[in-house]
């Protein structure tokens, strides 16, 4: 949005966090500037991370070429088209302000040949997580791409394939975080429900990285001894005590009517929504914060309109 927001988000940042020094230890908002390929830097956002890097605050540089219109049309070409654009960036704010976090994010995309059409999970995605890999090249952390399906709508077979492998692959490729959670339509429609589905993604993925416990307790010997050949083991105390966290890990897929049944995972999302905006409340900040808060806002309105 440029330089004069920026500077007015720093203001208001400040007064949430109390000071500028507290605002750089614990950073209450970060900036995402979307390079413009090929090798072009996007003024009002240039401006406005370089606004950012001054104050300290971390800024994440993310390219996106499209290959056979943005970018080279082989994966490797477009890698290096993207990672220029970054790098180019990234010593900019170094210029402005040396030890400026910065995060590097290459998330490229494909041309249909028959329509132009851009096209994020073709069938062969290879490279989709190189970017990670080319992050911690140049020792930097990486904004990796995941989630942010094409189907129109969540719940959908498509919605469900374009993103299910992307939390395990981009957890094994070692990105700091990630992008595009509940987002449809190639990333343009956010819906909430889709948070709620990829959230069990999420989880998925996480459980299948998670170390095995494996000790006296897991490996549960004198347990299979005591129940021997042809036995069952729901009786055995160690069964109660290690099933209770299973219940917790059925997730939304799980969910049961009164009849026993399993739910519509798309019907329990859209209900886990609604109760959260009807019960969240936020903390409130002090009323000192909030008017000083209202005054730098007004003065936003007067000088951007």
């Amino acid at each position: 949005m440029g330089g004069a927001f920026a500077r007015y988000a720093v203001e208001m940042a400040t007064v949430v966090a109390g000071d500028a020094e507290e605002l750089r230890r614990r950073p209450l908002f970060s900036l995402i500037v979307c390079t413009i390929a090929p090798l072009v830097q996007d003024k009002e956002g240039i401006e406005g991370a370089m606004v950012m890097a001054e104050a300290g605050l971390p800024v994440g540089f993310l390219a996106m070429p499209t290959l056979g219109t943005t970018g080279p049309a082989t994966y490797a070409g477009s890698l290096i088209v993207g990672d220029a654009e970054i790098i180019s960036a990234t010593v900019l704010m170094q210029l402005v302000n040396p030890g400026a976090p910065v995060s590097h994010s290459q998330m490229h995309a494909w041309a249909d040949p028959r329509s132009g059409n851009y096209i994020a999970y073709p069938t062969d995605a290879r490279c989709r997580y190189a970017g990670v890999d080319m992050a911690h090249h140049w020792n930097m952390p990486s904004f990796g791409g995941a989630f942010g399906t094409e189907s129109h709508t969540p719940g959908t077979w498509q919605a469900a394939a374009d993103v299910a492998r992307d939390p395990l692959l981009i957890g094994l490729a070692g990105a700091e975080w990630v992008t595009g959670i509940g987002l449809n339509k190639s990333y343009t429609m956010l819906y909430p429900e889709a948070i709620i589905l990829d959230n069990e993604l999420y989880h998925r993925a996480r459980y299948a990285l998670a170390r095995m416990d494996v000790n006296d307790e897991t490996l549960a010997l004198d347990i299979i001894g005591d129940v021997g050949p042809g036995g069952h083991y729901l009786s055995q105390k160690h069964t109660r005590k290690h099933m209770r966290p299973i219940a917790k890990q059925m997730g939304i897929t799980h969910e049961m009517d009164a009849d026993g049944k399993y739910r519509d995972p798309l019907e329990v999302a859209r209900e886990k929504v609604m109760w959260i905006l009807e019960n969240y409340q936020p903390e409130p900040l002090e009323q000192a914060k909030q008017a000083e808060l209202t005054r730098i806002l007004k003065a936003a309105d007067k000088e951007l309109g």
